[in-house]
This record gives structure tokens, C-alpha cells and sequence, in this order.
């Protein structure tokens, strides 16, 4: 499965305790991915070279912008039958919601479910049950993080998930970023940059 993601870049002390809070109540998952914001959500492995296309159009005028994330909130994800712990965007929606809509509904692209609207969020934890969410979400407030944590996005992904392992296929720099070299927004190897 195909899935898009921003990957945002957060100070060293945000992106350590959001590292250490992921690490600590669902560790796979923090070991598979680094902390992102999904854009399409387990697309067909057909949908790549439309996905590239249309990332490339969008890219090519959405400029990198900044992110901030708070409102900590507790969903049942019905798509994946799990509960979820997560920041929501506060800023940084338009240009989210933007590169979402570019995603789907075009020939090619996967479509959007109607019963869903599109709410950009990071996730910190999911779990097929309440209780292991819910004792996150405690622990969260516990901590007293100091919210809003603030993040920077300047690139899109195109990463597949296959039996177990997360692939890094594409990453697409948004108009006016500067392309990486060799290095992850987390200090993971990821792929060329891609410009149209």
C-alpha cells in the first residue's frame, strides 16, 4: 500500500519528546515511521505514477510553510479500527488541505471517502482498544508538554508499506525549498529529491 506523508521538521527538543512519547506507548509504530501528518491514506500500489504527477503539480507552486500542532485529541478511526491520540494542526491547514485535495479524486488517484472529512493530524499512539489510548493521553497531560509544538514542512513523501517495512519511494520538495542531500528530515537516507 501507497501512503503520502508530510514529514515535518520540529526543534530538537519537540522532535525529542515526540520521539520519546511515541517510542514509549507504541513502539513498532515509532520504529516504522518517523512523526508525520498522513495526505493519502493506503492508496493502490497503481496510484504511484498519478500520485507523483499530481504531488509534482502541486508542489511546484505550494510554497514550504510552518506547522503548528496542538488541541490533543482521542478519535475511533474507523478506517483502521483503532483509537488514536493525536495533535491537530492549527496552522498550516490551508496549505494541507490544498496538497490533500490535489491527491485524490483525479484520474488515477485514490478517491476521497465522503463520510470523512480531512482533519490533519499527527499521531502519538493508536491501539485497537480505548484503554491503552486513553492511559497515553493521561500520560500526556501528565507531562505537561508545552504545546503548541511548532514544526516547519518543506517536502511530501511517497512511502509503501510492505510486509512490515515502510519504503521511502518519492520525496517531492514544495516551491522555494532547498533539495537535501542524502539526509531525512529525521536523519533516515530517503530518496532524490523529485522536481517537475
Amino acid at each position: 500500500m501507497l501512503y503520502v506523508l508530510c514529514l515535518p521538521r520540529f526543534a530538537a527538543a519537540d522532535a525529542d519528546r515526540i520521539d520519546a512519547f511515541r517510542r514509549r506507548h507504541e513502539p513498532a509504530r515509532a520504529t516504522l515511521v518517523p512523526p508525520h501528518l498522513t495526505l493519502v491514506f493506503g492508496a493502490a500500489m497503481a496510484c504511484r505514477p498519478a500520485l507523483e504527477t499530481a504531488l509534482a503539480a502541486v508542489a511546484a507552486t505550494e510554497p514550504a510553510f510552518d506547522l503548528t500542532l496542538g488541541d490533543p485529541h482521542t478519535h475511533l478511526d474507523d478506517r483502521r479500527r483503532e483509537y488514536a491520540f493525536y495533535l491537530r494542526a492549527l496552522d498550516g491547514t490551508g496549505p494541507l488541505a490544498r496538497l490533500h485535495a490535489a491527491l485524490h479524486d483525479g484520474p488515477g488517484l485514490p478517491t476521497r471517502r465522503p463520510d470523512t472529512s480531512f482533519d490533519p493530524h499527527l499521531t502519538l499512539t493508536g491501539a485497537p482498544g480505548a484503554a491503552p489510548v486513553t492511559a497515553a493521553a493521561a500520560a500526556f497531560a501528565a507531562d505537561a508538554w508545552p504545546l503548541p509544538v511548532r514544526g516547519h514542512v518543506d517536502a511530501v513523501e511517497i512511502v509503501q508499506l510492505l510486509e512490515g517495512r515502510l519504503d521511502r519511494l518519492t520525496r517531492v520538495p514544495l516551491a522555494g525549498s532547498v533539495p537535501l542531500a542524502g539526509k531525512g528530515a529525521t536523519g533516515e537516507a530517503c530518496p532524490q529529491d523529485v522536481r517537475s
